[in-house]
Order: C-alpha cells, then structure tokens, then sequence
C-alpha cells in the first residue's frame, strides 16, 4: 500500500513538473499536466477541492443529474443571438483560434471515474464561459487572472501549479511585466473571494441573457482586463 502510494505521488510530480515546464515553453501543451492530475487526485490538495465543490449545493446537482452530458453545442442558434448576450459572445470567444475547441479538450480522453469524469469535463467545457463572464481575454495574463479566481472559489491546486509556472516563465521571459502579472493575479483573487461560486451555474440557461445582467445576478465585477459587452 505504501508503495502503491510513493509510486503515484513520483509519477504525479515527474508529469506536473514536466508539464509546467513545458507549459512555460508551449501553453497549449496540456497533456502531460492531465496524465499527472490522473495520479495525483488522492492527494490532500485535490481532496480539498473535491469537498469544496461538492459541498456546494448547485455543484453537487449538477454532479448528480450529470447536468448536459454529452449534449452539443448549438452554435448557431448562439450566433444567431444578440451580441450583448452571454450565448452571443461565448459563441465569438470560441471562435478565436488561440482557444482551444471544445471538441478537443484532454479530459474527453482520461477516463478516471463517472462523477470526477463529469465534473472534470463540465468545469473545462465551462471554463471558456467562465472567461467571458469574468471578462479574462484568451491570452497568457487572461488565464493567470482566472487560474487566481479559481483558487480563490475551490483551492484548485492545478492553477495554483499554473500560476507558480506562469510566474516562473514571466520571469525568465518578460520580467519587466511582472508587475502587471501580480497585478492580475492580486485582481482575480479577489474577485473570485467577492463572486458567488461560478461552478455550479446552469450556464446554458442563461444564453438569451445580456452578459451584464449575469454578471449582476453573479456580483462579479468584471477584471479589468475586459474588453467584452459590458
């Protein structure tokens, strides 16, 4: 047993640290991030998380209806929506190229459990609405500045990993917007300790909504970094 668990915690560390590392070369390179997460889902941090999201009631709902599983994306019928609407700009946000399609996400191919399978897949379909609402644009400060609110709502351990990364590559690479950085990062902490929590929102009912109107229903003061419809 003791060796079973020294061997995932090795194997966790050796793909997180890989994958941070790659990460500050190539931030589209996920994949060896996800195939430690796999491992490292019993440590106490990810436990933390896990509890934190389940004790929320709207979380644990949509946990156990499976809420939109494996349902598409009506792309046009959000397109076809008025641009001041959460559907409308979801829609414009996915279709910058830098973002990552849904279609292709890593969680669609690592299979763990039937509950953290669905959660997992649910909070990184909905990561890209989360950009949109909290007004994070699809660059490397957009993500440091979500990666804060997420740690501020769940003690999420993989974007504090990210965010220690994302510092490390600002310093190596452009150390002279480290003090933007911080600024992000100190800016989504504390809108993500202000907000009511994000992840157990049934997003997809809020299309026809004008993206302000959910911001207010939310209390969310939009970073400000937003370039979006107000």
């Amino acid at each position: 047993m003791v060796i079973k668990r020294v061997f995932r915690v090795l194997s966790a560390s050796f793909f997180l640290i890989t994958g941070g590392i790659i990460l500050i070369f190539d931030r589209n390179n996920t994949k060896p991030i996800y195939k430690g997460l796999k491992y490292f889902l019993e440590h106490e941090s990810y436990q933390i998380t896990l509890k934190t999201l389940t004790s929320d009631p709207k979380t644990k709902e949509l946990i156990e209806s499976r809420y939109q599983q494996n349902k598409p994306i009506d792309w046009d019928m959000l397109k076809s929506l008025p641009p001041e609407t959460l559907g409308f700009q979801f829609a414009k946000f996915m279709n910058n190229p830098v973002v990552t399609p849904i279609d292709k996400l890593p969680e669609s191919k690592n299979e763990i459990s039937p509950e953290l399978d669905y959660l997992r897949q649910r909070i990184r379909i909905t990561h890209d609405i989360h950009h949109v609402v909290c007004g994070y644009p699809a660059d490397e400060i957009g993500e440091m500045g979500i990666s804060a609110f997420y740690v501020a709502q769940i003690n999420s351990p993989l974007n504090s990993m990210l965010l220690a990364f994302g510092l490390i590559k600002c310093t190596i690479k452009f150390p002279q917007r480290l003090p933007e950085l911080m600024d992000i990062i100190t800016e989504g902490w504390i809108l993500g300790k202000k907000t009511q929590n994000i992840f157990g929102i049934k997003w997809e009912e809020m299309w026809n909504l004008p993206v302000s109107e959910v911001r207010e229903q939310l209390g969310l003061q939009p970073s400000s970094l937003c370039k979006n419809v107000a």
